[in-house]
């Protein structure tokens, strides 16, 4: 869900976003929302928007009006507001209408002034652009330190909730109104954190803080480990990160016998990359029944407590048990996902490691792209393919500067290939790749999603909803709410693709989040399956999609590289077939003056967007990077972020 601070172009927008962001993220994600979005036909922004913080009065009221009805909730941070009884209120005059009054005779809109309906009431909220001076607001028995606006007062009469006073008048400097979805401050933004957590708590978001940090959100170690076929590859890696030192007699005595007596015995290994110092541990045994820490898995070491980019990570001699998985890894079955993998795999290779076959693991993680995109020698040392996957993410990424939220029940995972740069020493023997063809690891991922949606529902009855959005978004086809639309298409997830050369090799890194099991307003694959199931219970799970979508691109890469001279051509039906834009008319705005074109294809050489003018003439191609399909206007623009 979005957390929306409008305007974008407001001089402390960014600041209250930063802020919002400390405290909300992975929840919500806060964004700055521009005045043409705001305005946009049908209030697209209003379906995944659990606040909007208000720190000017919009241009056009009927989008804020609605979703204020509707029980949107709202904060208005530099705001004057004064309250009336009844539907225009006993007190109103012709400037206090807003934009209640387009379309009554007489009388004249002023869209300084915004009116919004609290239950009984109307709220009349106006933003005076004055200079503000330093005093003192009493919050929660606290003095917190604010800029007040001389003109910002806040008259809202009895059946609100106070959240803050000035200090010396004691007048009102922040309230909930009587409906509990508007939330009021009449100081200057950015709000601090003292009155912005007990402000976010009264509007009912759901977040815990201690000590800085998310509850819930803490760090925890992650889980290497592999097939139980090939489980002595996690001593490679390890043997890798440190030549030098004897590691025998640590891998010979681990164990996570739950019969184990006495304390555990821990011995670590730490190893310092370029973003994060990685601590590896190998405990002895598994921790005592009754845990009086966090997460039974720190039982298992001593997190160090001084640096925050410190990673964790446990090796262990022995796979998992049913009932260990149940302790340590709560939210991930390891060996659900290894047998997913073996069902979705035609045939097995033992001779050969093969896309899940090593397995990184962690419950809450900062971000799985981020662990191998910024840590060069952990992803060298790392086998090819390597699988990484979590359950959390509290700094996820996305294309370019986004962020990706992980809402409980989404796929998060980052694969990591390692392929030789095609060369005329090499000949074709070896699987080489042309560094013009690295473009198409994205569309070929993103065909994987799809195609392993097919294999999860081979009687089709909800996979032919899943779509692709050009350059890398899963969309899906749901029945449309409003009257007129037949479907409603919501963002299922998403793809990221970084690359690092050494020498003549590529290293590439596909992350994608995908959403499986979130509920709504968020769409999600078994929202899609629900649809056609009935009353039967899902059959998805998070370690089945992932299984499914690794297994599948696996056979689609290796497809790929065997026929790497023909480009993206062997794949261009299946991948057109399965996205949203076949002869799709759009805008470019990235040219001057602005072609309106249609969409064509995928070129196969280069991976660039083919799009057709429509009173003829030469075609027209875009790169993936840099620019930024809006469907909701039917625009390709510059991205900017």
């Amino acid at each position: 869900m979005n957390v929306l601070v409008y305007p974008s172009t407001h001089p402390q927008a960014t600041s209250v976003q930063r802020f919002l962001s400390s405290f909300l993220v992975p929840h919500y994600l806060p964004q700055l929302i521009s005045p043409d979005v705001l305005t946009a036909p049908e209030n697209p922004w209003q379906i995944a928007c659990a606040l909007l913080v208000l720190l000017a009065a919009p241009d056009h009221h009927a989008g804020v009006r609605q979703y204020a009805e509707s029980g949107g909730r709202i904060l208005a941070i530099g705001v004057n507001a004064n309250r009336s009884q009844g539907l225009l209120g006993l007190q109103d005059t012709t400037s206090s209408f807003g934009s209640v009054g387009v379309g009554l005779v007489g009388l004249v809109k002023d869209t300084s002034i915004l009116r919004l309906v609290d239950g009984k009431s109307s709220l009349h909220l106006s933003f005076p652009s004055q200079a503000a001076s330093p005093t003192t607001v009493i919050c929660e028995d606290k003095e917190v330190p604010i800029t007040r606006i001389p003109s910002a007062s806040l008259h809202l009469g009895e059946g609100i909730q106070v959240l803050g006073r000035y200090v010396g008048d004691n007048t009102l400097a922040g309230a909930l109104s009587e409906s509990g979805t508007i939330a009021l401050w009449s100081c200057a933004p950015p709000l601090l954190e003292q009155l912005l957590v007990p402000t976010l708590t009264a509007l009912g978001l759901q977040f815990t803080l201690a000590h800085g940090e998310l509850a819930g959100s803490r760090l925890l170690p992650q889980l290497l480990l592999a097939h139980p076929k090939k489980w002595d590859i996690r001593g490679c890696i390890v043997r890798t990160l440190f030549p030098n030192r004897d590691l025998e007699t640590s891998f010979s005595t681990i164990t996570v016998k739950d019969d184990a007596q006495g304390l555990p015995a821990i011995e670590s290994a730490i190893f310092s990359d370029d973003e994060d110092t990685l601590q590896f541990y190998f405990p002895s045994k598994t921790s005592v029944a009754d845990s009086s820490s966090d997460h039974p898995l720190l039982e298992l070491l001593e997190v160090p407590k001084d640096s925050e980019n410190v990673k964790v990570i446990i090796l262990t001699t022995e796979p998992l048990t049913a009932e260990q998985e149940t302790r340590y890894t709560p939210l991930f079955s390891p060996s659900s996902f290894f047998a997913a993998v073996d069902e979705f795999r035609p045939t097995q290779k033992t001779d050969e490691l093969l896309a899940g076959d090593i397995l990184l693991y962690g419950e809450v993680v900062t971000s799985t792209q981020t662990m191998l995109d910024k840590n060069p020698k952990f992803l060298r040392a790392l086998p090819s393919p390597s699988l990484s996957i979590a359950t959390k993410q509290i700094a996820g990424r996305g294309r370019g500067k986004n962020a990706w939220l992980s809402p409980a029940g989404s796929m998060l995972m980052s694969l990591r290939l390692r392929i030789p740069l095609k060369s005329a020493a090499l000949g074709h023997a070896v699987r080489s790749i042309r560094p013009s063809n690295l473009v198409f690891a994205q569309y070929l991922f993103a065909l994987a999603v799809v195609e392993a949606c097919r294999t999860l529902d081979p009687a089709k009855a909800w996979a032919t909803k899943v779509k692709l959005k050009w350059p890398n978004d899963i969309y899906g086809e749901f029945p449309a709410e409003k009257a007129g639309k037949r479907v409603e298409l919501k963002k299922l997830g998403g793809i990221l693709v970084n690359t690092h050369f050494e020498g003549n090799m590529a290293d590439i890194i596909i992350g994608c989040g995908l959403n499986v099991l979130n509920e709504p307003p968020i769409g999600s694959l078994a929202q899609l399956e629900a649809l056609t199931r009935g009353q039967g219970p899902s059959t998805l799970t998070v370690e089945r999609v992932t299984a499914a979508v690794v297994t599948t691109f696996e056979r689609i890469w290796g497809s790929f590289l065997d026929e790497e001279n023909e480009g993206f051509r062997p794949f261009m039906d299946r991948y057109t077939r399965a996205w949203l834009h076949s002869g799709q008319t759009v805008t470019l705005t990235t040219m001057t003056p602005h072609f309106t074109v249609r969409i064509v294809g995928i070129t196969p050489d280069h991976g660039l967007l083919r799009t057709m003018p429509l009173g003829g003439g030469q075609f027209i191609d875009l790169q993936p990077d840099g620019n930024s399909f809006d469907m909701m206007k039917g625009l390709i623009k510059t991205k900017t972020s």
